[in-house]
């Protein structure tokens, strides 16, 4: 019996190591011949591929490039051995050298837990066509091919042998060196000053880094897609110094197709389209995704969300650099927009006639009326007449608006906004923390004088013709009262005294002619008015007989104001200049600097009020433009 057991393991054995020895070959067990379909010397077929990180590559984003092609299965000791190899060529060539690595027949899925376990950095790609393969061979893998810039097979490898790398090494250094097409271009990522002004703040630490780049290039001439140059590692070459932020980021070369080309850069971004064929698509992206909320508190620590100017790198001619170094400049700005916000002073007293009846302190501050969606890459318009475009045209609608003076950045709601109520409440879901249904809650502290609060939000313009309160973005701000006295009426004595201590104050306070009081029945007596003693009245009614109310919560009675950011109104030009805008990119520093007069018990929104004038507050605006 023992004998039979050790025969049948021995036979098991010789099957196994069999089996491993074909798997590679899977299709000689019909009988076929493993013959190719294509040689040295031919065209290589067409190729759809999706990379791992969702890029499309094709054979127009290959075009005149040299490249690897690896067909593999990861349960075959060969191709395993072959991916080692092509992984050490990767590591040396992958900024000049494509290495495409596609599965003969297996899943994403597949592929992703064999990477992981061993260990593979290189990307993988997925054909969108399963039958991809058979445009190669009928049978064996792994498959190996070697591609010059003519898109012409140069070298074919096979199981037997398997490319060695001192083999792929050698060829690719000929290749790169009789390339007569390409350019070694390098690439330099600087912030632009809008970006970068700043105080040095702790906070502003994040606002320069560049973790993750996307780079894409459309031929000038069709406008069709070339390529995207992805990195995630860059090196931060230089920092002026610490209260500027003038950095720039060093990419090493690439090698490039030479040609003309309109080049566009994204930084620190993660929902980029995939499917796009042309510029325009590419363009007129609106993303709603990474700032939903219209507002960022910090900047993450991989960095903001930043691109070029669309038309800041359109035309650029490598022809001349054929296999020359080009090292090519990018400016880059922020999606979003920064605002600072502080009170110039601790306590604001207010006077009438040289006497103090009041101190206020700016407590708390929260933003309305921000947009929950954005352009990429900043549009712009210009709008003597107000016309709308019904789409957005390079360059026309992309670039710098700093030699036109009717030219205005523009939201993506922008031409929405027309003044009617129906066209104001549908902001409702458009904007976050829409002023039409205001809540008190989430505020945010006011810091103490010469200290700033601060936000980064997502630009909010408007028509002047239409800058409703369901339009502009704006600032509500939460004040605590204190008055000097308060005058309570004496029942028993049927007379007004000035009651100084707090404690005695009831809930609800109302001012009139510049004196506070506890009760409707003491301002009667104050003004000789006959308001219902039992009746509530809202701000609006009061205002009609010139009182305010003010009211007990939380320890404090409270008042709020709203400050809307706007055009400055200037009668001579159709739009007033854009000074107080949130627009992309922007640093504005917004400072409180002196309060007039009480403000509102409760915020009770009339979106179709005209937002200016700001009454009550004075606020000074120091703003630095891109």
């Amino acid at each position: 019996m023992e004998r039979y057991v050790k025969t049948y393991i021995i036979r098991y054995s010789l099957v196994l190591f069999t089996l491993l020895l074909t798997a590679c070959s899977e299709e000689r067990e019909t009988g076929s011949d493993p013959t190719n379909q294509v040689n040295v010397g031919d065209p290589v077929p067409a190729l759809s591929l999706t990379r791992s990180d969702g890029q499309a590559v094709t054979s127009a984003t290959l075009d005149g490039q040299v490249y690897i092609l690896n067909f593999f299965d990861t349960g075959c000791p060969d191709c395993q051995r072959e991916l080692r190899v092509l992984q050490q060529v990767y590591d040396k060539y992958h900024e000049r050298v494509p290495v495409l690595n596609v599965p003969r027949s297996q899943t994403k899925e597949q592929v992703q837990a064999y990477w992981e376990k061993a260990g593979l950095s290189m990307p993988y790609h997925i054909p969108t066509d399963d039958r991809l393969y058979y445009k190669f061979a009928t049978s064996i893998i792994p498959r190996t091919y070697v591609i010059n810039t003519e898109g012409k097979i140069q070298a074919a490898f096979s199981d037997q042998p398997t490319a060695p790398y001192e083999t792929l090494d050698e060829l690719l250094q000929q290749l790169l060196a009789n390339d007569k097409k390409a350019v070694n271009l390098s690439l330099q990522i600087r912030l632009s000053a809008g970006s970068t002004r700043a105080t040095n703040d702790y906070y502003f630490k994040n606002e320069y880094t560049i973790s993750k780049l996307d780079i894409y290039l459309f031929h000038s001439d069709t406008k069709k897609f070339f390529t995207k140059v992805s990195t995630t590692n860059m090196e931060q070459f230089r920092t002026e110094d610490n209260t500027s932020y003038d950095i720039t980021y060093i990419i090493e070369r690439q090698r490039i197709k030479a040609g003309k080309y309109d080049i566009f850069a994204i930084a620190n971004y993660d929902h980029a389209p995939l499917d796009f064929k042309d510029e325009n698509e590419f363009l007129n992206m609106v993303d709603s995704t990474t700032y939903r909320q219209g507002i960022e508190a910090n900047i993450p620590e991989g960095g903001p969300v930043m691109t070029s100017r669309a038309t800041e790198l359109l035309d650029i001619d490598l022809l001349p650099w054929v296999n020359r170094d080009y090292t090519l400049v990018i400016d880059i700005e922020r999606v979003m927009a920064k605002l600072q916000i502080g009170v110039s002073r601790n306590t604001f007293p207010l006077y009438h006639n040289l006497r103090k009846y009041a101190d206020l302190n700016i407590t708390n501050y929260k933003f309305v009326n921000l947009s929950t969606r954005y352009y990429l890459f900043q549009h712009k318009d210009n709008l003597p007449t107000f016309t709308q475009r019904t789409e957005f045209i390079m360059p026309d609608n992309f670039g710098d608006c700093s030699d036109q003076g009717d030219c205005y950045v523009v939201d993506p709601l922008f031409y929405q906004k027309l003044p009617t109520t129906a066209d104001v409440n549908r902001f409702r879901r458009l904007y976050q923390s829409w002023y039409g249904t205001f809540y008190t809650y989430n505020f945010a502290p006011m810091p103490a004088a010469d200290n700033h609060g601060f936000a980064y939000v997502l630009e909010n313009t408007t028509f002047k013709t239409s800058q409703k309160n369901g339009y502009s973005p704006g600032i509500v701000f939460k004040a605590a009262v204190s008055p000097v006295l308060v005058y309570l009426y004496d029942t028993n004595r049927r007379v007004l005294e000035a009651e100084y201590r707090p404690e005695y104050w009831p809930k609800a306070i109302y001012l009139f002619n510049y004196n506070f009081y506890g009760s409707i029945q003491a301002v009667n007596v104050a003004s000789g008015l006959t308001l219902d003693e039992l009746e509530t009245y809202s701000d609006a009614q009061l205002q009609n007989y010139g009182i305010k109310q003010c009211k007990f919560n939380m320890g404090v009675y409270e008042t709020y104001y709203t400050y809307w950011i706007r055009h400055r109104n200037n009668p001579s030009e159709p739009m007033g200049p854009m000074e107080y805008g949130i627009v992309r990119n922007n640093f504005y520093r917004m400072v409180i600097t002196g309060i007039n007069g009480l403000g509102n018990s409760i915020i009770s929104p009339n979106t179709l009020r005209d937002n200016y004038p700001n009454s009550y507050l004075d606020v000074s605006f120091d703003m630095n433009t891109p």
